[in-house]
């Protein structure tokens, strides 16, 4: 009765095999999500997230609809991924621009980060899109990328020596202050292309404010 020997080659060899069958299809694998999201934010950046479809998508990439739907399962989970994209290439920006900026105050520190939000904003039209129509499409937008950009601008103001742990009311002012440049940054922009200035002075203002509770 014959028998089949067992196989001498080390385990890790025939596991290297099948890394190296696995690493082309990986590497294809992120070159069309790769070109998916690359021809969304072209297109975002010339229509707007609104005007997004599936079948626009992957013909600026040059690849199937199937395919499409293999990566993403429609237009908003795209849109998300953009958005991702961008609240993480802003942070990078922020970061620097907190980094060659020296403040005393913490209000300092609020309107450093709306310049390097003005100046990414005026810099990036597929970010400007994103910011108007990412919301309608996803339900979210930028709104989701508060609390890592606030926790930026907390660290630029450990690095200061001006942050507080003990401040009950910092939180509180982060927020607000958030959500009031993510509200007045667009409609300083619907104003005027680079920004009404009057908009954007008001802003300023408003970030000189401390958000305190009544007395």
């Amino acid at each position: 009765m014959s028998s089949t020997a067992p196989s001498t080659e080390p385990a890790a060899a025939g596991g290297a095999r099948s890394d190296a069958r696995r690493r082309p299809q990986q590497q294809r694998s992120r070159a069309k999500v790769d070109a998916i999201l690359a021809a969304a934010n072209a297109l975002v950046a010339d229509l707007g997230a609104d005007a997004l479809t599936t079948t626009l998508v992957a013909e600026r990439a040059g690849v199937a609809v199937g395919s499409l739907y293999q990566y993403f399962d429609g237009v908003p989970a795209i849109v998300e991924a953009l958005v991702a994209h961008h609240a993480e290439l802003f942070g990078e920006h922020l970061r620097v621009h907190l980094t060659n900026v020296t403040f005393t105050r913490k209000r300092d520190a609020a309107n450093a980060a709306l310049d390097a939000l003005i100046s990414y904003y005026r810099s990036d039209a597929a970010f400007r899109a994103l910011w108007h129509s990412a919301p309608r499409v996803t339900g979210a937008g930028f709104g989701d990328a508060g609390e890592m950009l606030i926790g930026i601008i907390t660290q630029s103001l450990q690095d200061h020596d001006l942050f507080d742990p003990h401040d009950r009311n910092y939180e509180r002012e982060a927020k607000v202050q958030w959500a009031v440049a993510t509200a007045l940054i667009q409609v300083a922009f619907q104003m005027d292309p680079e920004g009404d200035v009057a908009v954007l002075s008001h802003l300023r203002r408003l970030f000189a404010l401390d958000v305190r509770p009544p007395a």
